[in-house]
């Protein structure tokens, strides 16, 4: 077969970035770098209005992943973590050098791609990033198994369920009596695909040499291992920093907007101190 006769495969599909709330870019400040949000699993881009209402000074731009919210039909079973990376990083090759703020999954993301480019990115917040590869996330992570357990009684839709239930408690009773049955099964099946793909156990950067600017948070009501591993790394990392949420849990971006978009506002000090 010669080359003529080779067809490349067709470019995939990439999600929709967007200004994230209403009014964040109408007062703008044009000297003020954006910021690009994240999301992790369960999630989706809309649910960091509230972080930017403490950030109207500059534009604030996220995109729902693949697999979720309005890039559902972008998921599947060849989705892996390099392919949310490698979203990502098409996103900040078209702007200047932002600031990322990634939210659990999302973080992870985040920090992979800033290693991968990092002159792409000014600094990150990364709230709990999942560093599985760490020594010190549990060989059995509960959340992990709450998923397989659920998923494995009631399929995909039960596995929703039960996740939304360990992150809100009681309050997660509102949501699921909103949400739609086909909803919970779609977001179940990306929830497991997430949490089942080998590739995120792939170390993708080395926190001693980790380039960009970082604060890694965590709430203080987080789990115990989160609060951790996000403690740890920060001091591996050489430009890093941690932060501790009080009275947060894993949805910080949900329950203390205010507190996160400080900690955005931190990386632009940090960037004035840099030599």
């Amino acid at each position: 077969m010669n080359d003529a006769a080779i067809q490349a495969e067709p470019e995939r599909a990439r999600p929709a970035v967007d200004i994230v709330g209403a009014d964040g870019a109408d007062g703008a400040d044009s000297e003020a770098r954006p910021v690009v949000v994240v999301h992790g699993s369960m999630d989706r881009s809309a649910t960091f209005r509230r972080v930017t209402e403490h950030l109207q000074d500059r534009t604030v731009l996220g995109y729902d992943r693949r697999g979720w919210g309005r890039s559902r039909s972008l998921g599947g079973a060849d989705v892996d973590h390099q392919v949310h990376v490698d979203d990502l990083s098409a996103v900040l090759a078209g702007l200047d050098a932002p600031i990322v703020l990634g939210h659990s999954y999302g973080a992870l993301v985040a920090m992979a791609a800033a290693a991968a480019g990092p002159s792409l990115v000014a600094g990150i917040v990364a709230v709990e990033p999942p560093v599985r590869w760490l020594p010190w996330w549990p060989a059995d992570d509960p959340w992990e198994q709450t998923v397989r357990s659920a998923a494995a009684e009631g399929g995909p839709a039960q596995a929703s369920r039960a996740l939304l239930v360990e992150l809100f408690g009681p309050a997660a009773r509102l949501h699921l009596e909103r949400a739609l049955p086909s909803d919970l099964a779609a977001d179940g099946a990306s929830l497991i695909s997430e949490m089942t793909d080998p590739t995120v156990d792939l170390p993708r950067f080395d926190p001693m040499t980790f380039p960009v600017p970082t604060v890694v948070a965590a709430g203080s009501r987080s789990a115990p291992h989160h609060r951790e591993v996000a403690r740890r790394l920060a001091e591996l990392l050489p430009h890093g920093r941690f932060a501790e949420i009080p009275g947060a849990g894993h949805a910080s971006h949900v329950s203390h907007p205010k507190e996160l978009a400080q900690l955005v506002r931190e990386i632009d000090l940090i960037e004035e101190q840099r030599p």
